[in-house]
């Protein structure tokens, strides 16, 4: 039984209440041992028991984004973070056919990226002529894009926020695995988006063919207790059914071999994408 008030058991977020099995501890940078586990129903791989909602802001102060190396960023608000950010926007965009979607859109475009960060997306689009919107629980993030940036976001829950009026695109771009409702989170983001409106998503994935299974419990996104859910593209199809999304595009990429830049990581994740074998995915959902 877990005694410590600042930690909590959560149920399989498609299942409820079930059986799990464990499938390994691992410390945080701070020592502190956290433990993963799998739902004997679904197969979704969850952190349990968890730091509560209230106890995670400690794990996102402002050294999270500008000191950490082999955990994400060196700096997550340098230029040279924001280009290649860029970049790799660019490329899942492209994937996900949004240009198109983009062109096919009268009137004026409205979008809401959850999990904004620095704000960087929010830029991207509202430099594109789309009235754009994010949101972010950092206080540190969202002073830089509102400061630094001059951009439309807000520090806030976005479970408890209301909007005036519907988005053409909402963006959960390596953010869903952070969130302790995710199926609270697309619930919402059903409700608030038009109806042929798109839901993008970009995540870490684990099971089938992946370049995770190299690593093991040494693997990149394996990063306790930031990283709380593991979604395969069973899982996430299943969690966004469930919520009446169905997915019209799906990619993976990333292999996490090789050094930024080197000759063998451009080889390693040629090769995973080619045979959707890579660490990361990124899906368009519309309305059922």
């Amino acid at each position: 039984m877990n005694n410590n008030p600042f930690l909590e058991k959560p149920n399989c977020i498609l299942c409820g209440p079930s059986e799990e099995r464990i499938l390994f501890q691992k410390k945080s940078p701070a020592g502190e041992i956290f433990t993963l586990v799998r739902c004997n129903g679904c197969g979704l791989q969850y952190v349990s028991p968890r730091p509560s909602e209230e106890m995670m802001t400690r794990y996102y102060s402002n050294s999270y984004f500008t000191e950490r190396t082999d955990r994400g960023y060196n700096n997550y608000f340098s230029p040279e973070i924001r280009n290649e950010i860029e970049r790799v926007f660019t490329l899942n965009l492209t994937d996900l056919d949004f240009f198109n979607y983009e062109k096919s859109l009268d009137g004026s475009k409205h979008s809401l990226d959850i999990g904004c960060a620095a704000g960087y997306f929010v830029a991207y689009l509202a430099n594109r002529g789309w009235d754009a919107e994010g949101i972010d629980i950092s206080s540190d993030c969202i002073s830089f894009s509102q400061d630094a940036l001059k951009l439309k976001t807000e520090c806030n829950d976005y479970l408890v926020t209301d909007y005036s009026e519907k988005f053409h695109l909402i963006t959960l771009w390596a953010s869903i695995e952070h969130l302790h409702n995710p199926q609270r989170v697309i619930e919402k983001a059903y409700n608030d988006l038009h109806e042929n409106g798109r839901l993008y998503i970009s995540t870490c994935r684990v099971g089938g063919v992946n370049a995770m299974k190299l690593f093991r419990k040494k693997w990149r996104f394996y990063n306790f207790p930031e990283h709380l859910y593991f979604f395969s593209h069973r899982t996430l199809a299943q969690l966004l059914a469930a919520h009446g999304f169905t997915i019209e595009r799906y990619v993976t990429y990333g292999s996490g071999i090789g050094a930024p830049g080197s000759f063998i990581k451009r080889i390693a994740d040629s090769v995973v994408k080619r045979f959707k074998a890579g660490d990361m995915m990124i899906i368009s959902a519309k309305k059922l």
